[in-house]
């Protein structure tokens, strides 16, 4: 499953066939470097006029436990079932430009020998080379090489090319489900496996690059990610171009909605794709200042008792906090639902305030009695603390005299 194919293209002139060496290190788990070499090819097919045909030698290795696949990244899928061999640089008139023979991990484990198609001697031959899952040549492509070989009159060339796994699927994984708001600079790593149209994981070289994406700003001082190339975004999306390629998911405790980590890749669609949701975990909403009321009552609140502007009693304030929203580096503000019960007596102002945010509450001009109950919000889908309340109340009062005349 993880082992490379280590491509030797071999040309002779005269009267002996070329020969292409497609190898793979290993077998049934062993590592690359305890893989015994692969003899050089013989001859199989007859020059065809000035021409030489070239030989691919090809191994599909046994598939490695799970352990052994960071210590032997090369890749070739198992599921090969025919192979490809394409001249993309043929003279004009030569035929064929493409030649298919089928292959598989059962017939090939040991290694095979495969024609490619013929070319003259003594100039630059381009080769593209694609594995498919199905035979003849069709089905899905599994893997994909270019080599570019050069060969000398009467001598032997050769030349190293590595398989490269084509994506089909995307997952993400390892995305924490512990990360604390108000809490900054966590991270930890995440786990992206690509596999290909088999279902096989790739290791090595991907043949598309995968993107990873996130869409928080860096300046929120939310999520972030940071890989092993450069980045195609600041901190917002990484480019893998392989297995190896470490990937870090950083988040700054930002108190928000969850936050989806997408992926692409050329020839990746639809739920094949993957995501992941990053969701914080949120700090409660918090009681930080107030009431001003001069008889504060159950529940706490905001007494406006008087018609006339004065020091107590035209207006006053509820102030509340949450860590991770409302104080640095995130300064958020706070919001509230229900003030459209206070419009016949009071209208209720919001104002952010070095970590808080303030809710004040003015009586207007000609109020009526009453009551109503706000609630405090950060307006998180994901909050699940309770939401504070505080009522905000318009009282009036009168008194009767009697004047009683003398008789």
């Amino acid at each position: 499953m993880n082992m490379a194919r280590l491509l030797h293209a071999a040309r002779a002139a005269a009267l002996l066939a070329a020969g292409l060496i497609p190898a793979a290190c290993g077998g049934g788990g062993g590592s690359p470097a305890s893989a015994p070499p692969l003899p050089m090819p013989t001859a199989t097919a007859a020059p065809q006029g000035n021409n030489v045909t070239p030989q691919f030698r090809i191994v599909v290795p046994a598939k490695l436990a799970a352990s052994r696949t960071r210590r032997a990244p090369q890749f070739v899928s198992t599921a090969t079932m025919s192979i490809t061999i394409t001249i993309t640089n043929a003279p004009a008139g030569s035929t064929p430009t493409s030649v298919t023979t089928d292959i598989s991990g059962a017939s090939c484990a040991s290694g095979c020998t495969v024609n490619g198609p013929p070319s003259p001697p003594g100039r630059l031959d381009n080769y593209l080379l694609t594995t498919f899952d199905q035979t003849g040549g069709v089905g899905n492509a599994l893997d994909t090489a270019t080599a570019s070989i050069t060969p000398v009159f009467g001598q032997t060339t050769t030349a190293t090319v590595t398989m490269l796994g084509i994506p089909f699927s995307i997952v993400i994984l390892g995305v924490p489900t512990n990360f604390q708001a108000g809490t900054t600079n966590q991270s930890t790593p995440l786990n992206v496996v690509v596999a290909d149209h088999s279902g096989e994981t790739i290791t090595g070289t991907y043949a598309n690059p995968v993107v990873i994406n996130q869409p928080d700003s860096p300046t929120l001082f939310g999520v972030a990610i940071t890989g092993t190339n450069t980045a195609c975004g600041i901190l917002q999306c990484v480019t893998m171009t392989g297995s190896s390629d470490a990937l870090t998911f950083f988040y700054d405790g930002r108190a928000e909605n969850p936050v989806t980590l997408t992926s692409s890749a050329t020839g990746v669609s639809g739920s094949n794709a993957g995501t992941a949701t990053f969701t914080p975990v949120l700090q409660p909403i918090v009681w930080a200042g107030g009431p001003t009321s001069a008889a504060p009552g159950n529940p706490i609140g905001i007494d406006l008792y008087t018609a006339a502007p004065g020091p107590v009693g035209w207006d006053g304030f509820e102030s509340y906090a949450e860590h991770g929203y409302t104080d640095g580096p995130w300064y958020q503000t706070l919001t509230q639902t229900g003030a459209a019960a206070c419009s016949t007596f009071a209208t209720v102002q919001i104002i952010p305030n070095d970590g808080l945010t303030i809710f004040q509450a003015d009586a207007i001009a000609s109020p009526v009695a009453g009551l109503c109950t706000l609630t405090v919000t950060d307006g998180l889908t994901q909050q699940h603390n309770a939401s504070p309340t505080f009522v905000v109340t318009y009282t009036t009062w009168s008194a009767d005299t009697n004047v009683k005349r003398r008789r």
